[in-house]
């Protein structure tokens, strides 16, 4: 099975441009006012054009109204919605567009909340706790990860070039997903780091 690969976190042009040029599966695009990585709904409305058939959209919300996620998704064709915040299956789900549902693994309940939205095209499994939902930079403990769970499962959470061998082959997830970890700064995309990154996940 190939492995679904999402970049998140893009925040420019230039970035976007050499990103889709790639052998990816997503993009994303954070809406969360309190990332660094934040984007303006002018930047997704230009961010569009760029997008093809083979690479998807993400769009990233953390407690969002309703008016908003709509604003933001109206851009794109076929966006995938990636909550990270405190939604439950039924808001998650009335979008009628596939869904990602973050969970937290410092959290003691985790397996409770990803039993919760069996709906979801996937569950992303990531470090970020209350303050800092995602982008930590930080992975946290891969043993957590649940092997009975159906669900399309994608890892998050200090994912790079020195340890991505080890999760994909112990672990065997459906997806990853990127954001620090091929940044020479937040927000900016190091391009050779990542094109790196993606000749080992090729050769595993």
């Amino acid at each position: 099975m190939k492995l679904f690969i999402k970049i998140c976190g893009v925040t420019n042009d230039y970035d976007l441009k050499d990103l889709i040029k790639l052998d990816i599966d997503a993009i994303g695009f954070n809406r969360d006012k309190n990332s660094p990585r934040y984007v303006s709904l002018e930047f997704l409305e230009s961010s569009s054009k760029f997008f093809n058939k083979k690479i998807s959209p993400v769009i990233v919300f953390v407690n969002e109204s309703r008016e908003e996620i709509e604003k933001a998704i109206s851009f794109f064709k076929n966006p995938i919605l990636q909550f990270h915040g405190d939604e439950n299956q039924e808001f998650c789900s009335s979008f009628n567009l596939p869904f990602i549902k973050a969970i937290s693994m410092n959290e003691k309940d985790y397996m409770n909340k990803i039993l919760d939205f069996d709906d979801a095209f996937a569950i992303l499994l990531d470090s970020g706790g209350q303050k800092i939902r995602g982008g930590t930079g930080k992975t946290f403990d891969w043993k957590l990860i649940p092997k009975e769970i159906k669900n399309n499962l994608i890892i998050a959470g200090g994912l790079n070039s020195n340890n991505i061998t080890t999760l994909i082959k112990n672990y065997v997830p459906y997806g990853i997903d990127l954001a620090s970890g091929v940044e020479s700064r937040p927000g900016k995309k190091d391009i050779a780091q990542l094109e790196y990154f993606l000749k080992i996940v090729d050769e595993i």
